[in-house]
């Protein structure tokens, strides 16, 4: 609340309890047009302090007559509100002097007769509080334009005193029903001229203005919100004045609006509004003051954007840091010369920041700590420049830290055609002999293995081992950023079909289609096109390339079953709205949340469509129904124990029913791949032990 400040004369009256002078003044200042009602009101209260209480009712009552005459009802309203406060009990001539002045201020509201009637202030014993309930109805009058929290904006269709609600239609079926008791909480009238009200009085003119002045328009949205506002809130105020397909290139132009701030990153991302562009630079320059290192880089181009002399104010912030940095961060020195090297004044400073570094011999440690790959890739040609005799060992062991798929195809092609081969190669040995430490590095390396124009150390390693590795890239939790590119290796033309066609023999390939389809999160439509692969293995045939028989208990099924419902009719729309909730926030690239819930959509809609297609597919395995003439799907198999270390009996069934704690073995597992087929008597070997089997039960549940 605004605090009022009487006049100085009349302050300095009241300090020095001057009231004769005070008097003087009250009765000039009821000569003046407008009369300062608040001010005098303030006056009332310090008087009241003072112990003037009688010269202070006086005066408050010559105001009210004075406000009366000359039909000032607002004031008068307010002065009377503090009269009746005053008083010791209700007077029926103030509270009817009262509800005059209310019903004058209130004349336009269509329901003012109806709440007068209900509530019958001048019989109230509590008229105050009666005026207020009064007040209240009234404020969200017939025809008042609205926001309900979380239902929209619209107009107050009806007000029912009896059953105390209010009815809104904001364009649904039917209007929405708000009890009184909830209506400050809820539901918000919008000012005149603001966004919201305009949508709802003139959409056709604020269409237009949507349409030819985005910036303006976002700068009336959020002025009308009046806090840091999420993008999602900022579609929400334009849909239907905005086509969804025109989003980005409006939201594009819209932001760029020399008034409007941003501030957090991802999920926590949220714009605001300044007074004036000047404001929005000043508070962009107190943000990179105050920002910690990292923070700075993004506070300086933000700043940077702004204009030329915002640049050059940049610039100074940064080459206040660089040296402090070039010890403490050589990474994040480094890339803060690049960008103060784009900055007015900043070239020479960031040329001799970057010389210190070169010259320090850390190329591996600056080249950690630089986010930027082309600030990266710049570092690295600034190694080769000046380190001619050197340079290929820097780039070879970068190649096993370096994620970024292009910079990596760069180093591979600059190390293979400055005739370094013997370096790549090495570099590749260490990525394929330790897949798990380098992940990134790996996935590249297989994906390139298959370009044409992929330097020969690559393509060496397209070799029928690779097969063994490739299910780790689905499955091992290293990998788990990569996942969605790891399921492109096998697409046709791709690493794994062309080793299964060209390379593979018919048992490489079987156990190759085995420990994938043990994979959830790979697309039926994926593992069909390898098992056809797989079945024009050179050679092969049906049998040799057997595909694992899928079977599972009714209980099982049932339980895949569920999973499925929860996965579509919950999991995947929940994450569907979060996407489009972080779709909102405009740029993607650095945007974490979006991809991380693109990647988990993915996993989810390839999980749903493999439980899907297995539901298809899958026979159920009836309790005691198997053939004991020999190991099947569905038997119990138990041990000879007087032949080598005793072995603990086991049950095979299919790959949803396994279970380690109960020795329940999968069909598709090397070990129940072992013994299907084996009869009783015969020797196996049961988890690296030789043993016979003695006795073969049908599994009963």
């Amino acid at each position: 609340m605004t605090e009022i400040t009487p006049p100085p004369e009349m302050r300095e009256a009241v300090d020095s309890h001057d009231w004769e002078r005070i008097e003087e003044l009250w009765l000039e200042a009821l000569g003046k047009q407008p009369i300062p009602t608040l001010e005098l009101l303030e006056i009332r209260r310090q008087m009241w302090k003072n112990g003037r209480k009688n010269q202070a009712l006086t005066l408050l009552e010559l105001l009210i007559e004075t406000l009366e005459a000359s039909d000032d009802s607002q004031g008068a309203l307010a002065a009377l509100r503090e009269l009746i406060r005053l008083s010791p009990a209700a007077n029926a001539k103030k509270v009817d002097r009262l509800l005059r002045a209310f019903s004058i201020v209130r004349q336009k509201s269509p329901s003012l007769d109806a709440v007068i009637e209900h509530y019958a202030p001048a019989e109230a014993r509590h008229p105050l509080e009666v005026l207020e309930s009064m007040e209240t109805w009234l404020n969200y009058d017939v025809g008042t334009v609205v926001e309900v929290q979380g239902q929209g904006v619209g107009r107050v269709t009806e007000i029912n005193l009896t059953l105390e609600n209010l009815k809104v239609d904001v364009g649904g079926n039917r209007p929405i029903s708000v009890p009184f008791g909830a209506v400050t909480r809820y539901v918000r009238v919008l000012p005149e001229g603001s966004f919201l009200r305009l949508k709802v009085e003139d959409p056709d003119a604020l269409t237009a203005t949507v349409a030819n002045n985005p910036g303006g328009t976002l700068v009336h949205i959020l002025e009308g919100i009046a806090k840091p506002t999420e993008v999602a809130a900022i579609k929400t105020a334009l849909e239907n004045l905005l086509a969804p397909s025109g989003w980005t290139s409006w939201w594009t132009k819209a932001r760029k609006n020399p008034r409007i701030l941003s501030s957090g990153t991802g999920s926590r991302l949220r714009y605001s509004v300044t007074a004036s562009a000047e404001d929005a630079a000043e508070a962009l320059l107190a943000d990179l003051k105050s920002a910690g290192p990292k923070e700075r880089l993004k506070a300086a181009r933000n700043l940077g954007q702004r204009g030329k002399s915002e640049a050059g104010k940049a610039a100074e912030v940064l080459m206040e840091s660089l040296d402090g940095l070039i010890t403490d961060d050589p990474g994040l020195a480094w890339e803060t010369a690049d960008l103060l090297a784009s900055l007015p004044g900043g070239a020479e400073n960031a040329a001799r920041c970057q010389s210190r570094l070169a010259e320090a011999g850390l190329p591996l440690q600056i080249l950690s700590g630089i986010k930027e790959r082309a600030s990266r890739q710049g570092a690295l040609e600034r190694f080769r420049t000046e380190r001619t005799e050197g340079w290929t060992e820097i780039w070879a062991e970068w190649l096993l830290h370096e994620k970024s798929s292009p910079m990596l195809n760069h180093i591979a092609q600059q190390l293979d055609q400055a005739g370094e081969s013997e370096a790549l190669d090495a570099a590749l040995e260490t990525i394929f002999r330790s897949h798990l430490k380098h992940p990134a590095q790996f996935l590249w390396a297989s994906e390139a293995t298959t370009e044409t124009n992929a330097p020969e150390a690559l393509k060496r390693r397209l070799t029928p081992s690779l097969l063994e590795k490739i299910p780790d890239i689905l499955s091992r939790r290293e990998f788990s950023e990569f996942r969605s590119r790891g399921r492109g290796l096998l697409e046709g033309g791709k690493a794994a079909v062309r080793l299964i066609l060209e390379q593979a023999s018919p048992q490489q390939a079987t156990r190759f289609v085995q420990r994938l389809s043990r994979i959830d999160s790979i697309e039926p439509g994926s593992l069909r096109l390898i098992e056809q692969a797989a079945l024009q293995t050179k050679g092969s045939t049906d049998a040799e390339v057997e595909i694992v028989l899928f079977v599972a208990t009714g209980a099982a099924i049932k339980t895949k079953r569920a999973e499925l419902k929860t996965l579509v009719e919950n999991e995947i729309p929940k994450t569907l709205k979060g996407i489009n909730a972080a779709a909102a926030e405009g740029d993607l690239r650095e945007n974490f949340e979006y991809h991380m819930l693109r990647d988990r959509q993915e996993l989810q809609s390839a999980r749903a469509s493999k439980i899907q297609d297995d539901l298809a597919k899958v026979r159920t395995l009836e309790p005691g129904a198997a053939d004991t003439s020999k190991v099947n799907i569905g038997t119990v198999v138990h041990f000879d124990p007087s032949v080598g270390q005793a072995v603990d009996p086991l049950t095979i069934l299919g790959a949803w029913d396994a279970n380690l704690e109960t020795r329940t073995f999968a069909n598709g597992t090397d070990l129940a791949q072992g013994l299907l087929g084996h009869e009783v008597g015969d020797t196996v070997t049961v988890e690296g032990i030789k043993t016979r089997i003695a006795k073969i039960e049908a599994w009963v549940g």
